[in-house]
């Protein structure tokens, strides 16, 4: 027994020796990855979350390209984009986008903010603030109530609590009205890296987050006051873009690793055409921006798809939403230029609202490249004894065109109702409420299968809290 002491002793303290030894001899950093460093600097955050926004968020298959069928631009011809353009859209489906919303590019922007604030760098958080009213914006217009204030805690807090949507509001609104503080700091000189929006021009992000500002006001037009949602948003127009060139928009390239997520989902799948809605509409007008919209048939023409057809002989998408390098708009130009008409229209300035309709009508077909006196004087010529009801009509028609292939359609048909008069698909299978458009998004399967304080949301015809006028218990 002495012997094992003994021998339990000597091996016990020569632990003590080599245990002592190991910072003098040990480098302790052995194991780190310097490609994966601890802190992340602003500028390889920045240019991340603007990549994801871009591909997801913004322009994800996920998002954009289901709500497009729904608003009939494009028709789904065959398997997913069959089953989503008959309303078949599952808990399932929205998953990754989701996930991606929350644990990629909300996740990043938390982090950006806090160094932002951390090393008091007002332009990058200013940047952060739009970019972050715009996520919260597009994730709660297509699912209501959502976290945030609860949110981002990781183990602390693994089933956060659901804000309501007119708190997601609030935020959305004060996010932006400090970042137009931060963004007009003239004291300040710190530059910006890694933007690959705006290449760190601060007199341009501060355009966007007042175009943004005023977006976000009109979309409370139904549950606001009087005319207080107009009133706001035009306060905030006279601060926005000025012309094309300022839009805010991710701009993605002609190569392998870096094409627009739209125009691969074409070239992998291709199981959508133009919509008869969409493609009718415009040939009905001559409308020249047909030719960036859509592609010309076998038989060199136009055509759009209907409900349950095949699509064997429509066109297929064009380049302006389906080409390797077409750009991802997150707000424009044009979008503010039909604020404003909307606006004016509400606020009882028929005049200022029908010239605005035509500056919107303007900008649009110079965007796309198709603008000719021509067109744009016959137009004019036709429009000018049309009037009231029909005088909205056309300008949110003319939005519907000129926002092609944009969420934001999705949100102006809700809230203005279906004014542009568009048809539902009449298929009997589509769910409880049949031969309607959907009017949200289920919540995803993860969230509800993990965390139980989502919201009960039965269907996708249930509507989200500014779009129903119905006052909540």
């Amino acid at each position: 027994m002495k012997n094992i002491n003994i021998k339990f002793i000597g091996v016990f303290l020569l632990m003590i020796l080599v245990l002592g030894s190991c910072k003098k001899w040990i480098d302790t950093e052995i194991n780190t990855n310097p490609d994966a460093p601890k802190e992340v600097p602003m500028s390889s955050l920045l240019p991340t979350i603007q990549v994801n926004m871009g591909y997801n968020t913004i322009g994800g298959n996920d998002n954009v390209r289901v709500t497009s069928m729904w608003m009939q631009y494009f028709a789904g011809i065959a398997r997913q984009s069959q089953a989503q353009a008959d309303y078949l859209y599952r808990d399932l489906d929205v998953n990754n986008l989701w996930n991606s919303n929350y644990a990629t590019t909300m996740i990043d922007l938390k982090k950006l903010l806090g160094k932002a604030e951390t090393e008091k760098h007002v332009t990058f958080l200013g940047i952060g603030e739009v970019l972050m009213a715009n996520t919260l914006g597009v994730t709660t217009d297509v699912w209501g109530d959502i976290p945030y204030s609860a949110a981002f805690q990781g183990q602390a807090n693994l089933t956060p609590n659901f804000d309501s949507q007119e708190a997601i509001y609030t935020e959305i609104r004060r996010l932006l009205d400090d970042a137009i503080v931060n963004l007009s700091n003239t004291t300040f000189k710190g530059t910006v890296d890694g933007d690959l929006m705006y290449d760190g021009d601060k007199g341009l992000w501060l355009k966007a987050a007042h175009a943004l500002r005023a977006r976000y006001a009109l979309h409370l037009s139904k549950v606001s006051s009087g005319t207080t949602a107009y009133a706001e948003a035009l306060a905030h127009l006279s601060d926005a873009f000025g012309s094309n060139d300022e839009d805010l928009a991710f701009n993605f390239q002609d190569a392998d690793a870096a094409t627009n997520p739209f125009f691969q989902f074409m070239d992998q799948r291709g199981d959508m055409t133009m919509h008869k809605t969409f493609v009718d509409m415009l040939n009905l007008r001559f409308d020249p921006r047909i030719t960036q919209f859509a592609a010309l048939n076998p038989d060199t023409a136009y055509v759009g798809a209907d409900w349950g057809e095949t699509g064997e002989n429509a066109s297929v998408p064009g380049i302006a939403a389906a080409s390797p390098d077409s750009p991802v708009p997150f707000i424009t130009y044009v979008e503010c230029l039909f604020i404003k008409s909307e606006c004016l229209f509400k606020t009882g300035d028929e005049p200022g609202a029908k010239q605005a309709l035509y500056d919107g009508l303007k900008a649009s077909l110079e965007k796309f490249g198709v603008y000719s006196d021509l067109y744009y004087n016959a137009y004019v010529a036709q429009m000018t004894a049309v009037t009231g009801d029909l005088l909205f009509k056309e300008i949110m028609t003319q939005k519907y065109i000129s926002l092609f292939y944009q969420l934001e359609t999705y949100n102006d048909w809700r809230r203005t109702d279906n004014v542009i008069g568009l048809s539902s698909n009449p298929n009997p299978a589509s769910g409880s409420v049949a031969g309607e458009i959907p009017r949200r998004f289920p919540y995803a399967s993860d969230e509800k299968a993990y965390n139980p304080n989502t919201p009960a949301v039965t269907n996708i015809w249930q509507r989200v809290w500014w779009d129903d006028t119905t006052p909540r218990k």
